[in-house]
């Protein structure tokens, strides 16, 4: 069974190299943008759990192997989608920040008289990056003559512009006007961005405390706890 362990890792990093989505540049705009996620797709991490499990179970063997395999199988299914490059962090957090301007902008188009294509288009030339480069992909969509529900459903798929997707997808389904959904949408996503940057300021603050007290404890042992020590080990002798 040895010989088949390189094999299976092989396999295995293969398959979670293939199944990483792909980051699309600033500036340009493919149907690839709108589909992007910023984790690694279910497909990928089943296929990568599936040859893990397998190489633990075969190398391992027996009951304690099957065992092994199945925990490990389970752990990969759960971690790898979690997984995140420095690209898809900074995307995300481009995609938050634009996400409230972006609405703002299409509220203030739709409220002009424009149309929702129009000012789609207007929106994606006003704010470039991330959130720029969904919007001109979700324009071509609709010049071609998409679904607009199918086009602000793939929108949807990025957590970050998930709001304004379902408004838009009401509104295209329904009816209803579109430029009445958009500012409770844009408040929602100010106060969700505004909640995970002060969670992420926490987060900070916490984490700073660990290099002091890796710089302080040091001093604290030898200033006030070896001298204790010592004075006691001396009156006991």
């Amino acid at each position: 069974m040895t010989p088949l362990i390189p094999v299976l890792l092989a396999v295995a990093l293969a398959l979670v190299a293939a199944a990483t989505p792909a980051i699309v540049p600033s500036g340009r705009s493919t149907t690839r943008t709108a589909r992007a996620r910023p984790s690694l797709p279910r497909p990928g991490a089943r296929s990568a759990a599936v040859v893990v499990a397998l190489g633990a179970a075969m190398l391992i063997g027996g009951a304690g192997g099957a065992a092994l395999g199945i925990a490990l199988g389970v752990a990969t299914w759960v971690v790898v989608p979690r997984l995140q490059t420095s690209a898809d962090r900074s995307r995300r957090l481009e995609l938050a920040r634009q996400a409230p301007l972006v609405v703002d902008l299409l509220a203030a188009c739709l409220a002009s008289g424009a149309s929702v294509e129009a000012a789609v288009a207007a929106a994606s030339r006003a704010v470039p990056g991330a959130a720029g480069d969904v919007l001109s992909t979700a324009t071509a969509a609709l010049r071609l003559g998409a679904d607009p529900v199918d086009v602000w459903h793939t929108v949807g798929e990025l957590p970050e512009l998930a709001g304004l997707a379902r408004a838009a997808a009401r509104s295209a389904a329904t009816g209803a006007p579109l430029a009445t959904l958009l500012p409770r949408v844009a408040d929602d996503l100010r106060a969700t961005h505004r909640s995970e940057v002060e969670a992420r300021t926490r987060t900070a603050a916490v984490r700073l405390t660990a290099p002091l007290g890796v710089a302080f404890l040091p001093a604290f042992v030898l200033l006030g706890v070896v001298p204790v020590v010592a004075s006691w080990v001396g009156t006991l002798l």
